[in-house]
């Protein structure tokens, strides 16, 4: 049997998880949660087999968390969950442990496939990820690839291009620093740059900025 956590915040995307594998009879949903803290709070008295962790959370960045999970308890496999495709999030979280990586409109089919897979040992990519980073690696991506950006992360590079800091930018917006901070990231993973002066030269080619 196979011991399951979901850190998810979308009530909709647990519930659907939920039912998609409610008739399985080898892998036991151990676990439901919504914020990062909930799960570590989790682990220190149990061990999943394997996690789906989403990648884009309120208060904390799912990459980095991955890291910091598997820092401590190395023998769980992780997938990251999530409704981005950009290759740099991809990299990043296999880059930080993960054995695995969906998106969340997933067939049932294909996430009782992945959670067995990396059960087993081995990684998991779906074939549409797996041909999107080999055509990268050979230089077959167009140079005009534009990030899809939500409407938040457009918010927000427009406050970096002010040159506004994360405290202006969370007055600005209403929403904490912590998501503002989660946000840059976000922003820095999807460019696939390193700091905000990449960011903003990146935005202004691609036409983000103007």
């Amino acid at each position: 049997m196979i011991n399951l956590a979901i850190l998810d915040d979308h009530t909709l995307v647990l519930k659907g998880i939920e039912v998609m594998l409610d008739e399985s009879e080898d892998i036991l949903m151990n676990g439901v949660f919504s914020k990062g803290k909930e799960l570590l709070s989790f682990l220190t008295s149990n061990t999943p087999d394997v996690i789906l962790l989403d990648i884009n959370l309120p208060n904390s960045n799912g990459i980095d968390l991955c890291c910091c999970i598997l820092k401590m308890y190395p023998s769980i496999s992780i997938i990251g969950l999530s409704n981005y495709d950009e290759t740099s999030f991809i990299k990043n979280m296999m880059r930080n442990g993960a054995k695995g990586y969906l998106l969340k409109n997933t067939s049932k089919e294909e996430l009782i496939k992945a959670i067995k897979t990396v059960y087993s040992g081995d990684t998991y990519l779906p074939v549409i990820l797996k041909n999107k980073l080999l055509n990268e690696s050979f230089g077959l991506q167009p140079s005009s690839f534009i990030p899809k950006l939500t409407r938040r992360e457009d918010e927000i590079l427009q406050c970096i291009s002010e040159e506004l800091t994360n405290s202006e930018t969370s007055e600005k917006l209403f929403i904490s620093t912590k998501t503002v901070e989660s946000h840059r990231k976000n922003l820095l993973q999807k460019f696939g740059v390193r700091n905000t002066a990449g960011l903003i030269k990146e935005a202004f080619k691609k036409g983000l900025l103007s």
